[in-house]
């Protein structure tokens, strides 16, 4: 059995470079290779009513912008991109979901509080 990384025989040099390995399609000629990742299941939506979110503020690192965050989502990806795009519309910005968190542009806290409020989440607000 022979494993490939970028049809590099020595992963050595993918190091040297400063590359990471995780980062490149594996190949190998294994015929019941499987990624570990397929394996891996969501967990399933939870109701709005057992869920409590923490709304927060923070400030980017790269150009010191206030971000308002969303933590303590649980369920699945799809349903968190839906509530991401809700308020998106309601609060009037932009965003984007990142693992199982909300990142939305400037200080909406009071926004997106009240609609998840509404939406039947119990929504706390994280102290700084």
């Amino acid at each position: 059995m022979e494993i490939y990384i970028c049809g590099s025989l020595n992963p050595k040099y993918m190091t040297l470079k400063g590359m990471n390995d995780l980062d490149h399609p594996l190949y190998t000629d294994y015929p019941e290779f499987e990624f570990e990742h397929a394996n891996i299941t969501e967990p399933a939506t939870l109701p709005p009513e057992k869920q409590t979110l923490l709304v927060g503020l923070d400030k980017r690192k790269m150009d010191g912008a206030t971000i308002t965050y969303i933590t303590g989502f649980v369920g699945r990806r799809i349903d968190l991109i839906k509530v991401e795009k809700e308020l998106q519309g309601v609060c009037h910005t932009c965003g984007s979901s990142k693992m199982y968190d909300i990142v939305l542009k400037g200080d909406v806290r009071k926004r997106a509080y009240i609609y998840l409020r509404n939406s039947g989440y119990k929504v706390k607000f994280e102290e700084n």
